[in-house]
């Protein structure tokens, strides 16, 4: 195999058999993290757009594009749970061969109370997958004509598959724990969620030139919200961890929200607003800078790594930059019914 085909292969092999593609702001791509986050959020329907450019110091960096839309169905026609429904996007793509994926996924969780502070949500996750490599820039030893490397002679690899398609599944739980207010006069609001995923539950064959199969996906996370009590500031600590294959991830860090302006309690609306900044952590590989605003219905956020593997002697400590765009539309189909499960979730 030739030297730049061994490179492309490496890679497709360290990528698939490594991590799939993520965000640094794990906690603002809920149906990417688990599939019972659907429906998980306090209003009616909630638009989430991420965009992650990573190593463009280095050299042809990975862009990562996700988009989800999330709806709650029956809410107020079942006494003790209801359903979520989810519609996600992601294209990833690295390299000079833009090499990558692109994901279509439909989630249908279901959101039921185990007591009155307490509900566990369940979701499953049926995935439509394509990998593909563009070639075009592809350059091998098979296309030095003696004198120079001419790009229009063939590369020499015929059996090469440039895309390919398939099914993936995946499925999850989450338990949230709720009690307190969110409002100047108190703000004591406390919540506590965790949740646990299994993707890659079919082990998908994965094939450019060779067969191999996808590892499956363990995913276990947390977060919360600690209001301190008569104060206008809350500590939102979160962790996440992952485990695929010889791979392992984990991040943990906090974000503080500075709460200036209280929220509707009585018309259903959603017009809380806050300044967020904060930093997490992800083992042996970069240290994450966050800061956003929530104003309304509008949450903006952005993150940038700080690398500090030992791929910082070339990236000079520049990781990637992550923003994420948030849309909760307000509660506003159930104003004034009445439902016996309306749990707060972050």
């Amino acid at each position: 195999m030739r030297i730049i085909i061994i490179i492309l292969f490496v890679f497709v092999i360290v990528t698939f058999s490594a991590q799939d593609a993520h965000f640094s702001q794990y906690y603002n791509a809920p149906l990417l993290q688990n599939p019972a986050n659907a429906g998980a959020f306090n209003g009616d329907m909630r638009a989430v757009s991420n965009f992650r450019n990573q190593w463009s110091s280095v050299e042809s960096p990975y862009k990562t594009f996700g988009l989800s839309l999330e709806s709650q169905l029956l809410k107020y026609k079942w006494p003790n749970n209801y359903l979520g429904l989810g519609l996600s996007f992601l294209n990833d793509k690295a390299g000079d061969l833009s090499m990558g994926s692109t994901q279509t996924a439909l989630t249908v969780s279901s959101i039921l109370a185990l007591s009155p502070d307490l509900t566990m949500t369940v979701g499953i996750q049926p995935i439509f997958v394509q990998y593909s490599v563009d070639l075009t820039n592809a350059q091998t030893s098979s296309q030095y004509n003696g004198v120079y490397l001419d790009p229009s002679l063939s590369i020499g690899e015929s059996n090469i598959n440039n895309s390919f398609s398939f099914f993936d599944v995946g499925a999850g739980v989450t338990f949230n724990y709720s009690r307190g207010e969110s409002n100047i006069a108190a703000h004591d609001m406390f919540i506590v969620n965790v949740g646990f995923a299994f993707q890659h539950l079919n082990r998908s064959e994965l094939q450019f030139s060779t067969l191999d199969s996808w590892y499956p996906k363990i995913v276990a996370h947390g977060i919360s919200n600690i209001g301190l009590r008569y104060s206008k500031l809350s500590m939102m600590p979160s962790y996440l961890i992952m485990l695929q294959g010889p791979q392992t991830e984990i991040t943990a860090g906090s974000m503080v929200r500075l709460f200036f302006k209280e929220a509707s309690r009585f018309t259903g609306n959603i017009s809380e607003s806050a300044l967020l900044f904060g930093a997490h952590y992800r083992w042996s590989d970069a240290v994450i800078a966050s800061a956003g605003i929530h104003i309304g219905e509008y949450y903006l956020q952005l993150s940038y790594d700080i690398n500090i593997s030992p791929l910082r002697r070339s990236s000079k400590y520049r990781g990637g930059f992550e923003i994420t765009f948030k849309y909760t539309n307000p509660e506003m189909f159930g104003v004034g019914s009445a439902a016996s499960l309306d749990p707060k979730f972050m």
